[in-house]
């Protein structure tokens, strides 16, 4: 296994404030975002949604969708959503068919015997094999048939994201400093990267799969991860709102002690990222601040702010998605790949072909391109 360390100076610079500064002349790979600059702005699109495809899911007893849903992961044609009963109970995989919606097939395994798991927390796509690793209290090696292969032990920390083609990246925490390790498909680890001086606890870091690539903040910079590198994509600029690891460790010490209410009023201060999508000429964040979510897009090229939406107090909150004669509104960061973003629609925007909604229906899955 091999081991880059990474001393947060000079390659980069944490202060107080959590920002990241770069050293040397700037980095035209890197946008420059001034996230504060735009915090007062209102809700808005500069952009142009495109090749919308809105496709009814399938409505046999054992593709209906419960209302803790959500989308692991595309391959080809097919898209895998995760449903649950309730948090963390019948958790299972639907595979359906993203042209026509019918349902492939599930792949359900709870248990605690070989190939059962508790609960799935993500999934990793290998579409050249047509296998699945599913990352539970274990990680479970299926193929898209739901033939069980074989398991393997998952390390400790936050659940692993990735690919197939770039790895399995998880973060974990040590003497003072940020450890990425990275791992392939069968679980065995490839290489670490120790972020000296940095130690995030919860909330202060954040990262995601973005199509095959995975982004990580450390403070206020997101990098993408690839095997023994990270590079610096974009900087979303906080200032005092950044929250850093001690504020964090203020705020895991105050839910110990069952006080949400401080919890809350401290969370609100600041600017607490939720996941990065890089589509090469936008760059998307979603975050909370002040008690309120938001999803802002902006330009890779300038690091203008192009769109945003929030959960504003009205009916159409959320990123409205032209089709047919109406508006569907997603309220939630869409999952990207291969140039398209894809999304569930809710129950109450789900209508049957004709235009109306039916407790007969199940949800709709829908996608679109921007431009």
């Amino acid at each position: 296994m091999n081991r880059l360390s990474l001393m947060a100076l000079p390659l980069i610079a944490l202060a107080a404030t959590g920002c990241v500064q770069s050293s040397g002349p700037a980095n035209p790979d890197v946008t420059e975002i001034d996230l504060l600059a735009n915090l007062e702005a209102p809700d808005f699109d500069n952009t142009s949604i495109t090749d919308v495809k809105y496709t009814l899911l399938d409505t046999a007893t054992t593709a209906l969708l419960g209302n803790y849903c959500d989308i692991f992961g595309v391959m080809n044609d097919t898209v895998i959503i995760h449903d649950m009963t309730s948090f963390g109970v019948n958790s299972r995989l639907l595979l359906f068919d993203a042209n026509d919606g019918h349902l492939i097939r599930p792949i359900s395994h709870v248990g605690q015997g070989p190939g059962e798991y508790q609960w799935i927390q993500g999934v990793v796509t290998d579409p050249e094999h047509s296998e699945l690793l599913l990352l539970a209290n274990k990680a479970l090696r299926y193929s898209t048939a739901d033939r069980y292969i074989e398991s393997y032990d998952s390390p400790n920390g936050k659940a692993p994201i990735g690919s197939a083609k770039n790895g399995i990246y998880q973060t974990q925490t040590s003497d003072g400093n940020l450890l990425i390790c990275r791992y392939d498909m069968t679980m065995t680890s490839t290489d670490t990267i120790v972020v000296k001086g940095f130690e995030p606890k919860w909330n202060s870091v954040t990262s995601n799969l973005s199509g095959d690539e995975v982004l990580i903040n450390i403070a206020d910079t997101v990098f993408s991860l690839t095997p023994g590198e990270m590079h610096p994509v974009a900087v979303l600029t906080r200032g005092a709102k950044a929250l850093t690891p001690e504020t964090d460790q203020t705020m895991l010490q105050l839910i110990a002690k069952s006080d949400m209410k401080q919890f809350s009023e401290l969370y609100g201060q600041y600017i607490v990222f939720q996941q990065f999508i890089n589509d090469d000429t936008r760059f998307i964040v979603t975050y909370t601040y002040g008690g309120r979510s938001y999803i802002d897009t902006y330009s890779r090229e300038n690091g203008k702010l192009l769109a945003r939406y929030s959960d504003s107090d009205n009916d159409n909150a959320g990123i409205p998605v032209p089709y047919a004669d109406r508006t569907i509104h997603i309220n939630r960061l869409p999952f990207y790949y291969n140039g398209r973003f894809y999304a569930i629609v809710s129950e109450e925007e789900t209508l049957g072909n004709d235009g109306e909604t039916s407790e007969d229906l199940n949800r709709a899955l829908i996608s679109w391109r921007v431009e």
